[in-house]
């Protein structure tokens, strides 16, 4: 069993790790290779409707937009995951059988702070993107929307994954 769990959580963490260094590494490709650059990266006022590619694959993708007020969904999924690990947490750590990730019992202090700072920052930002911020008529490519939720996604995974306490030589390298 423990060995089990011991692989399951290197395995998230590994996961967890690829996905970062993929989606990084598919950022410095789009913004050094120009015809990606200019179909791509521009969003929001910067992107206009013109795009300069002859390749009809890459202008076809490019067209698929959202609007860019729709970033208020990142910090949805932000507060709703935070919500949703605390509850796990204060779940597990009081041995209850509604717990669904028993190893949520194993975290330390840092995984708490890390928790509630990410939740503060999600829940300032959703607060600022419905109150505070003006609507805009700009868009933004699906690709950087589909970028930014999986982003919360995985933080809100990697906050606790990172921080659990696994015995030497179990950490994934």
């Amino acid at each position: 069993m423990l060995l089990s769990t011991i692989h399951s959580q290197n395995l998230l963490i590994s996961g967890l790790r690829i996905y970062f260094v993929a989606t990084s590494t598919s950022v410095l490709i789009a913004r050094n290779v120009p015809v990606l650059r200019r179909t791509f990266i521009p969003y929001g006022k910067t992107r206009t409707g013109k795009q300069t590619t002859s390749n009809s694959l890459l202008r076809s993708l490019a067209k698929i937009t959202v609007p860019k007020y729709w970033f208020w969904h990142y910090y949805l999924v932000s507060v709703l995951l935070s919500g949703f690990w605390g509850t796990q947490f204060a779940i597990c750590t009081r041995g209850s059988r509604n717990c669904i990730f028993s190893w949520l019992a194993a975290l330390d202090g840092r995984s708490c702070i890390l928790w509630a700072m990410m939740a503060v920052q999600g829940g300032r930002r959703l607060y600022e993107s419905i109150c505070i911020q003006k609507s805009s008529s700009a868009k933004m490519w699906i690709g950087h929307y589909a970028v930014g939720v999986m982003f919360y996604i995985a933080m809100g995974l990697t906050v606790f994954a990172e921080t659990l306490a696994r015995p030497k030589g179990s950490t994934p390298r």
